[in-house]
């Protein structure tokens, strides 16, 4: 008896063009097939069931696919340094009141100076662009100094005489409680010769001397250039161009700043 391995049966019957084959007797073995064979007998190979063999498919090899983000960040070139910044600190600006000033004006007693804050800062970037930057460290190199200015915020009256005066041309000499009452046309030039108009005052010469330019608590910027009978010490007499005003006026305390120029 023989018997056929079934690799070379499978081989021969694929190459046989005629699908037939000559053997002697004994076992022929196809696959799960068994078949006796009489001697010198011509076989038809289509007779037996076709073993194929199994079509081995490729092993197909998968890599492992990088995250795209993952994978930028690793080609990233990330870098980051250090900056030094010196910033200015504004300086704070106190005020203080003071009737020594004529109403709406104001001086500076100290400029006070701005002053300095170091700041430490780390900068990041990636691929050369900034992605973040923040402020590690800071401190006070200089502090600010303080602004004072004095002033007398009581709204101010517009000059009253002929051009009047300029206010940043002019400070306060002296300030005086005063008594002010009114009057109008009496047909009478004015002690100094000049005719009499709004924003001329009538003073005792001896407290304030003709001339003197004043600011009038209420009344404005003044001449003292006229001069009364009635007019003694810490009196004076503001001019209004009508009798109604003068009452409107009547009699009251004020406060005369005496001017002088810078």
């Amino acid at each position: 008896m023989y018997s056929l391995p079934i690799a070379t049966y499978t081989d021969f019957w694929r190459g046989t063009k005629n699908r037939s084959l000559y053997i002697g007797s004994g076992l022929l073995l196809a696959g799960t097939t068994v078949a006796y064979i009489p001697a010198n007998i011509n076989i038809n190979l289509d007779s037996f069931p076709q073993r194929i063999s199994p079509q081995v498919q490729p092993l197909e090899l998968k890599t492992e696919e990088k995250e795209p983000e993952l994978e930028t960040r690793r080609s990233s070139q990330i870098t980051s340094d250090i900056q030094i910044v010196d910033v200015e600190v504004p300086t704070s600006t106190e005020f203080i009141e003071s009737d020594q000033l004529v109403p709406g004006t104001s001086k500076v007693k100290e400029a006070g100076d701005k002053g300095i804050e170091r700041r430490i800062i780390k900068t990041t970037r990636v691929n050369g662009e900034i992605t973040s930057e923040r402020i590690t460290h800071q401190f006070m190199l200089e502090a600010p100094k303080k602004r004072v200015i004095i002033r007398n915020s009581q709204p101010a009256v517009e000059p009253k005489s002929q051009g009047g005066f300029d206010v940043n041309q002019l400070n306060v000499q002296k300030v005086i409680n005063m008594e002010a009452t009114a009057y109008t046309f009496t047909g009478y030039q004015t002690a100094t010769g000049v005719n009499p108009r709004e924003g001329i005052i009538a003073v005792d010469p001896r407290v304030i001397p003709l001339g003197s330019q004043v600011y009038v608590e209420g009344y404005g910027y003044a001449i003292a250039a006229d001069t009364g009978g009635l007019i003694k010490g810490n009196i004076i007499d503001v001019f209004f161009p009508n009798l109604q005003r003068c009452i409107n006026w009547g009699r009251r305390p004020a406060k005369v700043y005496i001017l002088n120029g810078k």
